[in-house]
């Protein structure tokens, strides 16, 4: 706990907003992971801390109580609407979900018997909408995989993602489940986790304090260029291509989690650490993805796409699809598993090739496995899991063999590599966002050449067609589907650089214009430098430049000093008009403008230079070429210089067709208006993107006040699985004390029922034998082997044939039945059929029959009544030889019965008696004889023994608990030894039959409790007074 100081600190910041809002999601084990990561983090971080633990729904968190023991910020339990605040740590409440909104915490209820939920995805997937890279997640011990689906949509969004080491969690299948996602930053100890987030927060890049690479990316130019040809190197990615926002957002990233604060300094770390070349790399790609990602999206596709294409299909050929930027396969496999589907449904015969690309060989690598984990189960429906996947040992999937062979995997860069061709769908989603307009727009034109007319490209939510918009048709603009429209080849505007380079890749996925070749049968070509010079010397031995289609020189053949200008101090550049001297620069960049455009050789004559301030005059060839006869293949200039003296005659003549004196005045006239045309082309374009912008952004608008309804609707229509193993965790400990109480308990049955010698028979639903006492083998014949076997089958010792008739009867009714049985030894048995359930609900699940020897018993009862009536007629003969002693004067007499006849006839009776004088308080209920009570000095109770629904034990019981000591004479008109014997044992003084009843024995009665009153009284004040003289 922190010190008085500490506190004010904290107080005087707490109402600051949250510079970053802190994401912890946390299971079975969490708890102790908590109070690790909360004892040594720092109180003033600036950030918020949301805490999602499983809590059990069934009982009260005290998670509040054991955390605020270990830091002195400010904890509270949210509550609906709450504003978050800065250093503050808010705990999520029982049977609730959360998501964060606009800096605000909401809460929903769960929905009850939904099945499983997954709460910590439900928040992270809303901190990465609402937060974007100023959120940060952290996983915690816990089992199941809650958390792994949402950490990837924080990892889009560019925060920063930790979980907690495996080896220090309790349970570690959270942890690892993260962890293998392969998206997580940081694994650290829960000890460690407060100072790395305390030095990311303050990192000079994330506090503002560092003027941020991309706000100053013309001062960093040089060193993102290093950056670019380590990753290059590393990954034969040119990352140049993509958006300068994007890059170098990662790349300050890396330098905060790095603790590095200048590009320099990472650059040097680069250098030093393949290592760290290869995790910027994977960040670069961004390869987040899901089965059937975006719902509505594939909906559509379901419903109006794939139909569509399986109909218009052919018998013997196949459905062609390509599949750019796959990542781990999950979208080429999920169109391949609703292909399948239709051609089933359908009932036709067709077959799939499904070309999956990506620019990683490691995604594709993972993705040709065809392995994904548990979590599997949470993003598909089950009969997609159930017939496309099978499960293996280690609690995965593997997808079908029939699925895997319909997809082909290569590596693949969509920017330079050549397209497919003849392709019915085309899928590349969420990654032209992060590429250049250029690049954009070679990619789309690409995708154009390899749709047939009518084929389909599906692009993510945030993409559009940008210029190439009026060669596809919308099928459904919302969700970014459209159709080609014709077969009109698209000229690219924009070049890639093309080296000599072999593509990098594993040995065992095959590159793409290996497919190429597979596919069309080309003839086997050699590299690109090959294949020019074999054409070159073929025809020329001039010196000569080959370039490319950025006029950057590759190779120079023979000697081309006397054309080129001498190389000047600092940064070269290989650009061809930065190279030739000046006085030839037009003319060369001229031809090279004609030679593409006209695609057809240019030959200039007669042009001049200096060479050691001596004129010379040559003859300029420049001719375009492409490497394959497709669209899209990378080009090359070869520039040939012609020294006038070495041309023969022949070679004049031969070319003299292709002659083109050059006038300098009229080729810069030319060049002139060819880029005023261009400037006048670049306008329009420049217009017709500005009004698509203003379409986008009005999209964009309307799109976000979707986005935050639908945000708030999220809870209603969450279809996901709700967790409740984590919950069970909860209550563990407890469950795991009452299964030891009731084990004890169950022992404790076990050895009563053995010491007993009340015989018991349990009888399931089926009147199957489930359990029974040793003391039952003393009427029925039963061994150990006889348990789960019928009644029916076993033997009696007692005459009792209607024991299965009854047991029946009491399964059926529920009623109780009672016998009692005489043994051939004399004994009486009293069996006892009973029913009960297992359940709380009513229905009878069970029957138990009893054997009790109630011989003694009933022996005791014969005897006590023997003894009574004994008793009763030496206390008469005493009274009266005894009662010459005065009685009292007056005797109150309280009687009840339910019958007003008998009740007047009983009054009738005691008013007969003259030896004393009699008042009588007749009653026909206990309540109101009660009233009576309480009004008046009652000496005597006489009463009935059956009143209505109560009976003279019920009258005893209640003037017990209310206090009176009150004799009670008992009026029964069935005098049996049962009830004289349970009247005794309850405290009545006497019982009269109602046939004998007279005011000569009432007399008698009356004067038997007066006199056992007085001499009760008698006795104790002998005892009172005896003691009194003993002190």
């Amino acid at each position: 706990m922190s010190n008085p100081s500490q506190n004010t600190t904290h107080n005087s910041s707490f109402h600051d907003n949250p510079t970053h809002f802190i994401g912890i999601g946390a299971s079975a084990g969490g708890l102790e992971a908590l109070q690790m990561l909360l004892r040594d983090l720092p109180c003033q971080t600036g950030a918020c801390f949301i805490i999602v633990q499983h809590l059990s729904p069934d009982f009260k968190s005290m998670m509040l109580e054991l955390l605020s023991k270990h830091t002195s910020m400010h904890i509270e339990n949210v509550e609906d609407g709450v504003l978050t605040k800065a250093n503050t740590i808010y705990l999520l409440p029982p049977k609730k979900n959360l998501i964060v909104a606009q800096g605000e915490l909401l809460l929903s209820d769960k929905v009850p018997d939904s099945g499983l939920n997954l709460p910590i995805d439900v928040f992270f997937r809303s901190l990465a909408e609402d937060q974007q890279h100023r959120a940060i997640g952290i996983i915690l011990s816990g089992t199941g995989s809650d958390g792994s689906r949402g950490l990837k949509s924080l990892k889009e969004a560019g925060a920063l993602v930790i979980a907690q080491d495996p080896d220090s969690a309790k349970f570690d299948g959270m942890p690892n489940c993260a962890i293998n996602t392969g998206i997580v930053d940081l694994i650290l100890r829960p000890e460690d986790m407060g100072k790395q987030l305390a030095d990311y927060i303050q990192h000079p890049l994330v506090s503002g304090e560092s003027l941020k690479t991309q706000d100053d990316l013309s001062s960093s130019k040089d060193l993102m260029s290093e950056i670019f040809n380590l990753l290059q190197v590393k990954s034969d990615i040119d990352f140049s291509k993509y958006k300068p926002a994007t890059i170098t957002r990662r790349i300050e990233r890396r330098m905060t989690i790095k603790q590095i604060t200048t590009l320099q300094a990472y650059l040097t770390l680069l250098f030093k650490d393949p290592y760290e070349v290869q995790v910027l790399s994977k960040e670069l790609l961004i390869g987040v993805t899901r089965f059937f990602r975006d719902d509505d999206a594939f909906k559509y596709l379901i419903n109006e796409v794939i139909p569509v294409i399986v109909k218009n299909s052919s018998k013997g050929k196949l459905i062609r699809v390509w599949v750019a930027a796959c990542s781990t396969g999950e979208e080429a496999y999920s169109i391949a598993i609703l292909l399948q589907n239709e051609i089933t449904k359908q009932k036709l015969s067709r077959e799939i090739k499904i070309f999956a690309t990506d620019v990683n060989p490691d995604a594709i690598a993972e993705a040709s496995v065809g392995y994904f984990g548990a979590e599997l189960e949470h993003d598909i429906p089950p009969d997609i899991l159930q017939n496309h996947f099978s499960p293996t040992a280690n609690g995965g999937y593997q997808i079908s063999q029939s699925i895997r062979n319909n997809v082909v995997f290569a590596t693949h860069n969509m920017i330079i590599d050549p397209p497919f061709s003849n392709i019915d769908l085309v899928t590349c989603r969420n990654v032209l966002i992060y590429f250049q307009q250029s690049s954009q727009k070679r990619v789309i034109t690409s995708f154009h050449f390899a749709l047939k007319k009518d084929g389909v490209l599906f692009l993510g939510s945030s993409e559009n067609l940008g210029d190439l918009a009026a060669h596809f048709k919308p099928l459904n603009e919302r969700q970014k589907i459209f159709s080609k429209i014709n077969d009109v080849k698209l000229l690219m505007n924009t070049s890639q650089n093309v080296t000599g380079k072999t593509k990098k890749g594993l040995s065992n996925i095959p590159a793409v214009t290996d497919l190429m070749k597979n596919y069309t049968n080309n003839i086997k070509s050699e590299n690109a430098l090959t294949f020019i010079n074999e054409a070159l010397i073929g025809e020329f031995v001039s010196p000569c430049v080959i370039l490319n289609e950025q006029y950057q020189a590759m190779h120079v053949y023979g000697d081309l000093t006397p054309f080129v200008r001498r190389l000047p101090p600092g940064r070269i550049s290989t650009t061809i008009t930065d190279l030739v001297n000046d006085d030839i620069s037009i003319a060369v960049s001229s031809a090279l403008q004609r030679a593409k455009f006209n695609n057809q050789e240019v030959y200039y004559t007669d042009i001049q230079t200096n060479i050691d301030n001596n004129s010379c005059l040559f003859n300029l060839r420049v001719k375009y070429i492409q490497e394959h006869d497709l669209p899209n293949s990378p080009g090359f200039f070869w520039v040939i210089f012609e020294n006038i003296e070495t041309d023969t005659d022949e070679l004049v003549d031969k070319n003299k067709n292709k002659m083109v004196k050059f006038d300098v005045s009229q080729q810069v006239k030319q060049r002139v208006e060819d880029l005023e045309l261009e400037l006048k082309i670049n306008k329009e374009h420049l217009q017709i993107t500005i009004e698509e912008l203003e379409t986008t952004n009005e999209e964009l608008q309307s799109s976000n006040e979707e986005l935050m309804s639908a945000n708030e609707e999220l809870q209603s229509t969450n279809e996901e699985l709700q967790s409740v193993n984590e919950e069970l965790y909860t209550v563990n400990s407890e469950y795991q004390e009452k299964i030891v109480e009731i084990s004890q308990a169950n022992g404790d049955l076990d050895e009563v029922l053995g010491l007993s010698k009340i015989g018991v028979i349990f009888l399931d639903e089926n009147m199957l034998i489930r359990r029974y006492t040793k003391a039952v083998k003393n009427y029925i014949n039963l061994q150990e082997s006889d348990v789960n076997r019928p009644l029916h089958h076993i033997s009696q010792k007692i005459n009792y044939p209607d024991m299965l008739a009854d047991v029946a009867n009491v399964f059926n009714t529920s009623n109780t039945i009672e016998k009692e049985i005489t043994l051939l030894n004399k004994q009486l048995l009293r069996v006892s059929i009973n029913a009960y359930s297992y359940n709380d609900d009513n229905n009878t699940d069970s029957v138990a029959i009893t054997f009790s020897d109630i011989s003694r018993t009933r022996y005791i009862e014969l005897s006590m009544v023997l003894a009574y009536k004994e008793l009763r007629n030496s206390v008469s003969n005493a009274l009266e030889m005894l009662d010459s002693k005065s009685f009292i004067d007056t005797v109150n007499i309280l009687i009840i019965d339910d019958n007003p006849t008998y009740l007047a006839l009983l009054e009738e009776y005691l008013l007969k008696i003259t030896n004393y004088e009699v008042n009588v308080y007749p009653n026909t209920n206990i309540n109101a004889a009660l009233d009576v009570l309480k009004n008046n000095e009652i000496d005597i109770c006489v009463t009935d023994y059956y009143l209505k629904n109560e009976t003279a034990i019920d009258l005893i019981n209640q003037l017990t608990e209310q206090g009176y000591d009150l004799p009670v004479i008992v009026i029964s008109g069935e005098s049996t030894e049962d009830i004289t014997s349970l009247l005794l044992n309850y405290g009545a003084l006497d019982l009269i039959e109602k046939d004998d009843i007279t005011p000569a024995i009432l007399d008698r009665s009356i004067r038997y409790a007066v006199r056992r009153g007085q001499i009760d009284a008698h006795i104790n004040n002998l005892i009172v007074e005896n003691m009194t003289l003993n002190k």
